[in-house]
Order: C-alpha cells, then sequence, then structure tokens
C-alpha cells in the first residue's frame, strides 16, 4: 500500500524496550492495526504520527519523513549517523580527510581506504560539486565588501 520505514520504527520500538502492543496501548488501538500500520499495509493518521512522535520522542518531522520510507538528508542503512558529540571530541587528533587522490576505483565502484585498512563504498555524492565553482586567485574572501551587497547584486 504505501512505503514506510518499518524497520525504523521497530528499532526505535527495541530502543525503548517497548513492543507494538505497547505503543498500541499509547495510541489507544488494536495491535493488529499498529501492526498493519508499521508494515505500510494501514496508513497513519495525523494524529497517530504526533502521538508516535511523543511515544519515541522524536520530532514530528522525522516520523513524518519515516512513514512515508524516507530517510532524511544523505543518511544510508549503511553509515552510522552523524552525532555532534562525536566530531567535538577534543582529546583525539584531527582527522585526516579524503580528497579527490584518495579514490580508488574498483569493480565499477568509487572507494576510499579507512586508517584500518578496510575499503569504504563512497556516497554517490561525494565529489558532485567539483568545479562547479572558481574563485580567482586575487579575490580575498576575508575582505569587507566597500558596497552595500544589494546594490551590487541588484545594480549591476
Amino acid at each position: 500500500m504505501t512505503p514506510i520505514d518499518t524497520a525504523w520504527f521497530h528499532r526505535q520500538l527495541d530502543i525503548r524496550n517497548q513492543s507494538v502492543r505497547g505503543l498500541a496501548r499509547f495510541l489507544r488501538v488494536d495491535p493488529s492495526a499498529v501492526s498493519r500500520m508499521l508494515k505500510g499495509e494501514r496508513k497513519m493518521s495525523a494524529e497517530e504520527q504526533d502521538n508516535v512522535a511523543a511515544f519515541f520522542g522524536v520530532s514530528i518531522e522525522e516520523v513524518a519523513a519515516r512513514r512515508r520510507g524516507e530517510a532524511p538528508g544523505f543518511s544510508e542503512t549503511k553509515q552510522e549517523p552523524y552525532l555532534a558529540a562525536d566530531a567535538a571530541r577534543k582529546d583525539e587528533p584531527a582527522m585526516k580527510m579524503f580528497t579527490q587522490a584518495d579514490v580508488i576505483y574498483k569493480d565499477g565502484k568509487r572507494w576510499m581506504e579507512a586508517p584500518d585498512g578496510r575499503l569504504l563504498e563512497l556516497h554517490p555524492a561525494f565529489g558532485c560539486m567539483a568545479g562547479t565553482m572558481t574563485i580567482p586567485d586575487d579575490l580575498d574572501l576575508t575582505a569587507p565588501i566597500d558596497v552595500e551587497w544589494s546594490d551590487k547584486l541588484y545594480n549591476e
């Protein structure tokens, strides 16, 4: 019937040590209705969406995207989600960032080698913007602009 990210909903239940029956009690509906809803055999109402978000402690937008089977942003099931707390670690040295020179072409796919030697498949968006912008060598991006930006934008 409708695409739904069933795995995500069941992961949320597992994280909270809850069951479909527990969610059904919270929503005040029959457990079979929740089961059919999580399989995509029954549509989730707007009120149910709001209550599911409250039950999981996530945003309504997250539940809305997942009920349509959409993962927000560039996230993939093979990729760990970005956590800001991980990026702010002060005790670890800065990571070496991948560049185009590090790309390994193998079996028709693009890969990069992790520090431990594992090959990581690149996301299709990696490098997609390369060459789309040229900044002249004499342009100082940190220098203040001498005219009002709107005048320059609209009058030139």
